[in-house]
């Protein structure tokens, strides 16, 4: 009897390994599924149009935060470090800052 148990108990816990998708498979159905809601949604070029501006305005809003990001991490690191204030460094600093707030998709006031 303890091994008829043990048997199912087996077979309950080794089979599902073996029903398992491999890796590479499920992030290809993961790709195909994502393009698809890409291009369902958008049947004619004008909304096509309308959503690469948007990923474009979104990319660049991205892209500018993350270089105020990089720079403000720089200029605190540095004014840790030699607790002096770096006037080069603070005028990237404020530039990025402005062409962040310029940027479409910044929120007004």
């Amino acid at each position: 009897m303890n091994n008829a148990i043990a048997t199912i108990l087996l077979l309950l816990t080794v089979v599902p390994l073996f029903a398992q998708k491999p890796f590479q498979q499920r992030q290809a159905e993961t790709f195909k599924l994502e393009q698809y809601r890409r291009t369902r949604d958008h049947s004619n070029l004008a909304s096509e149009e309308l959503r690469r501006q948007a990923e474009w305005r979104q990319s660049d809003l991205v892209r500018k935060a993350n270089k105020f990001a990089l720079l403000w991490a720089q200029f605190a690191a540095e004014s840790d470090m030699q607790h002096i204030l770096d006037v080069k460094l603070a005028k990237k600093l404020e530039k990025a800052f402005n062409d962040l707030q310029n940027a479409q998709g910044w929120p007004d006031k």
